[in-house]
């Protein structure tokens, strides 16, 4: 996550879909924002996060309205900050935050940390840049991804597990495949949320198995409330991949 983009379309989907399992399923929720700063890890002039066409209204504004109300004073660049972002009812009052910069050397000290701030939270939301890691990170980009090993520490600790993946549409099957074997099966037996926008977002939750009925019918039932689709006004903006 980076400041910088703070209240952008694909943070309007991420927290409604937050505020909806506070809800429906009475879990309390961790965020972890995997903070980096743009000028460490981002080349220059780099800027492929500012996507903000949900504020134009209409059926954004109608799905979740108070969220659109809360989310209207980080279209300016000097609000956004995260602190803001914890502190004016944009997630649960009882949310907990782990707002630490991605550390480039001795991560697991970062990561523990990290756990030991969201022990206590039901669900863990993973909202690193770009998703989970790839082969080809380099140390400067490695803060921009959340790690296998990371996800699956909480979800050992009793946890749920969700976590955003940025993707391309062409590589939506096999980032999917790719991502769902590295997790060891754990984010198999819910469906991942599929937000169509540009760029695609994936929504992978690792569900602990006393949960996985509760959460298949939570997912289908956020996926159907989305806002329809422009052009096709019978498909949703969110769909579930199986």
């Amino acid at each position: 996550m980076q400041e910088r983009y703070l209240g952008d379309s694909h943070d309007f989907v991420k927290y409604a879909l937050l505020r909806f399992l506070r809800r429906t399923l009475d879990m309390t929720i961790g965020v972890n924002w995997y903070l980096t700063e743009p000028d460490k890890v981002d080349k220059s002039g780099n800027n492929d996060g500012e996507k903000r066409h949900h504020m134009s209204g209409g059926e954004w504004k109608a799905w979740v309205p108070d969220l659109f109300e809360r989310l209207r004073p980080f279209q300016a660049i000097s609000n956004r900050r995260i602190k803001g972002i914890e502190t004016v009812g944009v997630l649960p009052e009882d949310t907990a935050f782990y707002r630490e910069h991605v550390a480039t050397t001795n991560r697991h000290i970062w990561h523990h940390h990290a756990r030991t701030a969201l022990k206590e939270a039901d669900v863990v939301f993973l909202d690193p840049d770009n998703g989970f890691e790839v082969d080809s990170m380099s140390p400067r980009t490695a803060p921009k991804y959340a790690l296998y090993d990371e996800a699956l520490d909480y979800y050992r600790n009793g946890q749920t597990v969700v976590g955003i993946q940025f993707v391309r549409q062409a590589n939506i099957a096999l980032r999917t495949q790719q991502i769902r074997r590295r997790l060891e099966g754990k984010a198999d037996s819910v469906p991942i949320l599929r937000c169509r926008m540009a760029p695609t977002i994936l929504f992978f939750t690792l569900a602990q198995p006393s949960l996985t009925t509760q959460l298949n019918g939570a997912l289908t039932t956020f996926a159907a409330s989305s806002p329809p689709m422009a052009r096709h006004q019978a498909d949703r903006r969110i769909e579930l991949i199986p």
